[in-house]
């Protein structure tokens, strides 16, 4: 996807995929890395008591390189910053604890004990002056961001609450290894300095008690020259025009708001391989028709300012369609699937020469809307010829938490 599925006309792409086994180990070992989970609860407990309550985070952007508040109503890394960061490391993995329980029983204990545990060590690491063993010049802007999958919330005190992440197999994705298109944990770390991506990582992976990976994407996001955000897929048109900004919009299609998933929000998640090449080998003309807008202003084909709403009953004096029944633009119009918006927060990011894509990310209150996107698109959308989606999954991102309520609380109790 990568013209205008962000709930009106989006720009939409693709991803990579690795196809390492589901028990391979995540940076070379930290997957057996354990953590003690009585000590992880005790720990958040001791801080709760020793401090003041954290400060509710706004839904304002910190300037680029600020610190951002980790503790809040929702996680940050969704809509704080407002402007997303210039790089993220995304990873996707099967949690360990679940492996080592002997029981159901076990397991719920276990996965409740390494969120918490994960939730404190955020809180450190994002706030100044961090850790000096993992980001040694401070945090920045920094990030990190945890969903669950089918298997963990299955284990949850709300068994249904896995229904959230349900999603149907897409064209191409009965050849893709299993591991590529599960997972029981999403990660999602960003900032501006690409520097501490890893070591970040490396500390969430420890905290959670070991992940074995599944996929995982170091990726990058384009100049922002307008300052919303808005920057080029590997395509060279603009992505992620039109997503919810307002709070009503956001209260209404990204932030669910009852139940044991309140404050949280379900993430797809899907890697897309670029064709590149063969797209630039269009003309110029020809590129535009398949996206629906013009690749220098992004305007879309109907005329209007970038930003405007694609009219898609607009035609020539000669009675064609000024948007292409096939355009990309068209396809993704969340006017033909009734869908609300999803918040685009995507990604690109270049392998090597041969291996270029996106990663798209969506949020919402369901799966609905990137579902129906993804079957017209699969349909209609002369742009799915240049992609090829490697990996992918959907994920409920947890609710907020601070250091008295520990993150994954209303799951795990």
């Amino acid at each position: 996807m990568t013209g205008d599925t962000s709930g009106t006309a989006q720009p939409d792409e693709p991803e990579q995929s690795t196809g390492i086994s589901r028990r391979a180990a995540l940076f070379g070992g930290i997957a057996s890395i354990g953590v003690g989970a009585a000590a992880g609860v005790a720990a958040t407990r001791a801080l709760a008591d020793s401090t003041t309550p954290a400060p509710v985070a706004t839904a304002t952007a910190a300037p680029e390189g600020q610190p951002v508040d980790a503790a809040g109503p929702e996680q940050a890394g969704v809509t704080r910053p407002a402007v997303r960061q210039a790089h993220a490391l995304i990873v996707v993995g099967f949690l360990d604890v679940i492996d080592a329980a002997a029981d159901d029983a076990a397991a719920h204990e276990a996965i409740g004990a390494a969120l918490a545990n994960a939730g404190l060590r955020i809180l450190t690491l994002c706030t100044p002056p961090g850790d000096d063993t993992v980001t040694p010049d401070g945090p920045g802007d920094l990030t990190i961001t945890i969903g669950l999958g089918a298997r963990p919330l299955e284990l949850s005190d709300d068994p249904s609450t896995a229904e959230f992440v349900a999603i149907p197999m897409f064209s191409g994705d009965d050849a893709l290894p299993e591991a590529a298109l599960s997972g029981d944990v999403f990660i999602s770390v960003n900032a501006t300095d690409p520097g501490v991506l890893d070591s970040s990582l490396r500390a969430m992976t420890e905290a959670l008690g070991g992940v074995t990976l599944a996929w995982s994407q170091l990726s990058f996001r384009g100049y922002a020259a307008a300052g919303d955000g808005v920057s080029r897929n590997p395509f060279g048109y603009f992505d992620g025009i039109t997503v919810p900004r307002t709070p009503e919009d956001l209260a209404s299609d990204v932030w669910i708001s009852s139940g044991p998933l309140a404050g949280g929000t379900i993430c797809v998640a899907r890697r897309f391989e670029l064709d590149t090449a063969a797209f630039a080998a269009l003309k110029l003309s020809e590129q535009d028709a398949v996206m629906g807008r013009e690749r220098a202003t992004g305007v879309p084909l109907s005329g209007g300012a970038r930003d405007d709403d694609i009219n898609l009953l607009s035609k020539s004096p000669e009675g064609d369609f000024l948007v292409p029944a096939r355009a990309h633009a068209r396809a993704a119009h969340p006017s033909f699937t009734g869908s609300l918006l999803m918040l685009r927060r995507s990604y690109n990011y270049v392998n090597s020469a041969d291996d270029v894509g996106h990663v798209f990310l969506s949020y919402s209150i369901n799966t609905d809307a990137f579902a129906k996107t993804m079957v017209r698109m699969e349909e209609i959308d002369d742009l799915f010829v240049y992609m090829h989606a490697t990996a992918g999954g959907a994920f409920a991102i947890l609710p907020g938490y601070d250091a008295r309520t520990p993150l994954g609380a209303t799951l795990f109790s």
